[in-house]
């Protein structure tokens, strides 16, 4: 049997998307989430990366084992194994984070029972009412849990239709998917959309063109050019088309949304071809395998001390000087919660489950 590859510059190019979620999120806050001030004004759209990178990945994984008997039951296990153990933690963190934390607003209290469905529908990842303070996020006790809900809602729709679809229909649903996404991004003049209850909808919208397409290129990877960059020539290209200027105004932004479009529908899958025909060398290889492995965990431990960090700002008006000192250490700050995080609690823990999942 040919050892299958494994796409190590993938692995890094997610690493190095985390870190620019990182350093959008920390500068939304000085900027009072004004994109066209923020020092990478389409940030945001590292998430819609992720959504390609995590169609390519799940095909990869888990086509083969289908065909060789798996079952839908084993697939969700696998799955729940991968990515729940840190939203236990993620919620624990916010949990802590917004109730027990320091910069409380007036009128934050709520009740017991509030308070215990929040963390139990949190747990399970699902959109629950907005906490006071938290700018109506569906996922307001960690923002970025609102991804892991899309996450498991392609998951679904994986294993349950689009595994069994020709590639000639997952084609023509990326493609129906596509104008959807480029009629939200000109529609809003942006791509931000479906964290918040009032633009909740779009989060499918943003999910499914390149969830979508992401399966389909994995599948039809090796009848595809082999067009190569290194890990460090995308990184920098991801870099520096997430810190394009904003175009147009917040009233008259449709061509900043033709531009996320464009680079959510083809930029980003490019960069995922590039990535996944590309090899990285002796001197890359350790870097990429430990931002793959960081990235997960920075990504979703993250944003409570953002918010954190948000009520500080709002609530106590500090000093430029302040504010700028305190961005710049949350970045090293939140990059070692993520490794502990990996370490001590995803790794033990994922391994302890497999372990019974193969018992």
């Amino acid at each position: 049997m040919t050892e299958r590859p494994h796409f190590e510059v993938l692995d890094g190019l997610r690493g190095i998307a985390a870190l620019l979620v990182l350093v959008f999120h920390v500068n939304e806050i000085p900027v009072m989430g004004d994109p066209a001030r923020n020092i990478l004004p389409h940030g945001a759209l590292a998430v819609d990366f992720f959504f390609c990178l995590s169609g390519f990945v799940v095909s990869y994984a888990y086509d083969r084992r289908w065909a060789r008997g798996m079952g839908f039951g084993e697939f969700v296990k696998r799955r729940l194994i991968r990515l729940h153990p840190l939203v236990i933690l993620a919620t624990a963190i916010g949990a802590a984070v917004y109730f027990l934390g320091p910069f409380r607003g007036p009128g934050w209290d709520i009740g017991p029972v509030a308070a215990a469905t929040t963390i139990a529908l949190a747990l399970l990842v699902l959109p629950y009412p907005g906490l006071p303070g938290r700018f109506e996020d569906t996922h307001s006790l960690d923002g970025p849990t609102w991804t892991l809900f899309q996450e498991y809602v392609g998951n679904l729709a994986y294993a349950l239709v689009l595994r069994h679809l020709g590639n000639r229909v997952l084609l023509a649903l990326a493609a129906i998917a596509a104008i959807v996404l480029g009629w939200a991004a000109v529609s809003h003049g942006k791509l931000s959309l479906g964290f918040g209850w009032e633009t909740f909808p779009y989060a499918f919208v943003r999910l499914a063109f390149p969830f979508i397409f992401g399966l389909w290129l994995h599948r039809m990877l090796p009848a595809l050019p082999r067009l190569r960059l290194g890990l460090v020539p995308l990184g920098l290209l991801m870099t520096g088309a997430l810190a394009l200027p904003f175009l147009g105004t917040a009233d008259a932004a449709t061509a900043n949304g033709l531009l996320e479009a464009a680079m959510v529908i083809v930029l980003f899958p490019l960069i995922v071809l590039f990535g996944a025909h590309s090899d990285v060398g002796p001197r890359t290889l350790a870097t990429a395998r430990v931002l793959g492995r960081l990235s997960y965990p920075l990504y979703i431990l993250h944003y409570p001390f953002i918010y954190k960090f948000a009520d500080w700002v709002i609530l106590t008006e500090p000093k430029p000087g302040a504010v700028l000192a305190v961005a710049l250490v949350i970045p090293p700050a939140m990059i070692a919660l993520g490794w502990a995080g990996l370490r001590l609690w995803d790794e033990p823990l994922r391994a302890a489950l497999s372990r019974r999942l193969k018992a």
